[in-house]
This record gives structure tokens, sequence and C-alpha cells, in this order.
């Protein structure tokens, strides 16, 4: 879950599945290109992983009379605010259901009945080392998430849930394909996670979007496995310009305000986003701004730019699953 953004993730993302250090490269040969393919590569594994999830609640629901039988409902309990949820980890997954709308009856249901992918969770985060979390969201701001999170501590009390990006960005007005997507721009966890992307589809039964499934990857974890060491000037980039990860050299070429670890220090209550100063397409220095245009909004393949009487090649590559670009700027 999430909301607004930080710049900071990391290229190499192709190491995402296994690899753990950096193959040797020429300097002079631009990796923008081999970067993007890769990443996207792995980004669309996870996507499809999402939406394997998703199908996999679908057929819970058709189960609901036999499913909620079994549960062990004692697990359950209401908070003293209104919220229902499970107080115990018991190696599961949490749950919680805000006390935004009465806690029916009917809606505990839903808490029982979506008990059983709880395995299914779990196995996705270990399979997928990469992923922090994953969770699903439903339709009455229920949540089931693994791992565990003390969720009255760390919910609102009252959060609507699917007036988030993490939720309604899969909604049938957003998403009427009805397939995985990505939030692309990066944003804060409500669950203290941190900054993170993440990649979700829609639950839908009788024709109805009962719910949503999401996988989260954090910034954090990319950048500590994939960009430390890495040599370049290289910076990606979110389709409105905002830069999403860098390495130290491109934060210098692009002169932009050193990154910071923004660290989750109260409960997240609304999408808030990155200043203007970590926009490429905003840079307060025109040949930058110039460049930019040319190769998010123009698509321009390769440009050259000079910065502070610096002459400089600017290669870029777009990464079809999130519609980011991974830029590579080398001395011309």
């Amino acid at each position: 879950m999430k909301y607004r953004h930080l710049p900071v993730f990391v290229c190499l993302l192709a190491c995402l599945y296994g690899c753990t250090r950096h193959e040797a490269v020429r300097n002079d040969v631009p990796q923008a290109a081999d970067i993007a393919r890769r990443c996207n590569d792995d980004l669309r594994k996870l996507r499809e992983e999402v939406e394997r999830l998703a199908k996999s609640l679908e057929a819970l629901y058709a189960r609901r009379v036999e499913i909620v039988k079994k549960v062990d409902i004692t697990k359950y309990t209401f908070s003293p605010n209104g919220a229902f949820y499970k107080p115990v980890d018991d190696g599961g997954a949490s749950l919680w259901i805000s006390a935004f709308n009465p806690v029916t009856p009917e809606i505990q249901e839903v808490a029982y009945l979506s008990e059983p992918i709880d395995p299914e969770l779990k196995r996705i985060c270990r399979d997928f080392p990469a992923i922090c979390q994953a969770y699903y969201n439903d339709r009455h701001s229920l949540n089931r998430i693994y791992p565990w999170v003390d969720t009255i501590a760390q919910y609102p009390p009252r959060m609507n849930i699917p007036d988030y990006n993490f939720y309604y960005l899969a909604d049938t007005l957003h998403n009427p394909e009805r397939k995985g997507v990505w939030v692309s721009e990066p944003y804060v966890d409500p669950a203290g996670r941190g900054w993170m992307v993440t990649t979700m589809a829609p639950v839908y039964v009788n024709g109805r979007l009962e719910g949503v499934p999401g996988l989260d990857v954090t910034i954090a974890t990319l950048v500590d496995r994939y960009f430390s060491g890495l040599d370049r000037s290289i910076a990606v980039v979110s389709r409105e310009g905002v830069l999403v990860a860098a390495t130290e050299r491109a934060i210098q070429d692009l002169q932009m305000p050193p990154l910071k670890d923004h660290k989750y220090l109260e409960t997240v209550r609304m999408d808030t986003f990155k200043p203007d100063e970590y926009n490429v397409l905003k840079s307060t220095l025109r040949p930058i701004r110039t460049m930019a245009r040319m190769l998010l909004v123009e698509h321009s393949d390769a440009v050259k730019v000079s910065i502070d009487d610096r002459l400089y090649r600017a290669t870029a590559a777009v990464v079809p699953e999130l519609g980011w670009t991974v830029i590579e700027l080398q001395p011309n």
C-alpha cells in the first residue's frame, strides 16, 4: 500500500530474481536500453503474479459458505475504535477492516472467506525476494496483508481504502480492461514500509469489483541491492519527469538536490507527491529541461546536452511496464 514519492530507485532491476553482482561492462557503451529491457521483463513477471492472485481470490468468493464454516472466527475481534481485526500474529497475514463504515456480519464474512489466501501471500513473498509485502484490499476497506502488520497501531481507524491510488487505479474507470496494472509513481506505504511501487489487479464477482490484491516493491530494497557500486551516471524518471532513482553521479550531473532516505514518521492520510525540484522537466537549468523534453516528450533515443560547459550524450530507453525512462549521461 502507498502514497507520496521519493526520488530513489535502482537500475539493474534484472538482478531482481537472483543476480547479486553487476557484470563487467565497457564504460563507453550505453547501458540504458539493456537495463530498461531487463527491468521490464522482471516487472512483467510480478504483474503476471498479481493477476494469478486475483483469479485465486475470485474463486474463493464462489466457495463463501464452505470456507466460512471452517474458519475459527474467535481469532477476530473489534478494537475499541470500531475496527475489526486479528489481534494475534499466528504466522499468517494480518487482517483489518476499517471503521469507516459499520462492520456488519456480512462484511466480517469477507475476512473469513479471504483467509485461505494466506499461504499464497506467503509463497509470493518467499519466491520473489523483491516483494516486501502481498495483500488484498476489498471495497469495504478490508485489508489482509503479509507479512504481519500491527494494524491497530499503523492504520487510521476510519481509513477509506478505495480512496487510495493502490485501489482506485485498478477500478473500472481507471482499468476498464480489468488487467494487472502498476502504481508507477513511488509513494509512502500506510503499512510503514516506506517508499514503494505496486502492481495490482482487480477481483470481479458477478460483474462487481470486490477488491484489489497488490504486491509491493520498496524503493530502498532496490537501491540497496542493485544500485550500490554502479559507477555510471544513470537516472530513472517517471512519465511525468519525476526522478524515481539515480546514481550519485547522475544526481551531480543533473544538479538535483541530494537524495535522502525519507522515513515513514506518521500515518499517511492522503496522496502527497514529490516536490518540483526532483522533476527534470522542471529543472532550473534550461539545458536539462530541453534534454528531458526531447527524451520524455518527443521520445528521442539520444540527444547531446551541455551542462555547465560540459558536453554529454544522453541516451534513453523506456520501461513499458511502468512508463518509466532510463536515462544515461556520458561525456561527449
